[in-house]
């Protein structure tokens, strides 16, 4: 017996159930502050929301920051006070980074303007 060969209306139906149950966990949103004064965003920065079982995780792919919470309102601030404190801990050692952190602060640096006063 040979392989099944699926028809063209099939494959529609499985690609679309396949597009369905990613799109039902996973949602990539523009994030617009980063709901704490003295940090201002220069253009929307995209994150992930994800939903896990009994949790919510917001994750910002291009520095590997993630946070997660019971609520999405939780893990989206909690990804910003992550990011805020990567930001920070990034630009005080930045004669002694790595590549990887270095390309991290880069990104922060284009994305974030940060008031001197904070």
């Amino acid at each position: 017996m040979g392989p099944e060969i699926l028809t063209e209306r099939q494959c529609k139906n499985i690609s679309r159930n396949l597009i369905k149950a990613v799109e039902g966990r996973y949602r990539i949103v523009p994030l617009n502050s980063l709901k704490k004064s003295g940090y201002t965003l220069n253009r929307p920065i995209y994150i992930t929301i994800e939903k896990d079982k009994d949790a919510y995780i917001a994750s910002l792919d291009d520095i590997e920051a993630f946070n997660y919470a019971d609520t999405e309102f939780e893990a989206i601030n909690g990804l910003c006070e992550e990011i805020i404190a990567l930001y920070e801990d990034l630009r005080e050692n930045r004669k002694n980074l790595g590549i990887l952190p270095q390309r991290w602060l880069e990104y922060m640096d284009e994305a974030i303007t940060m008031n001197e006063s904070s």
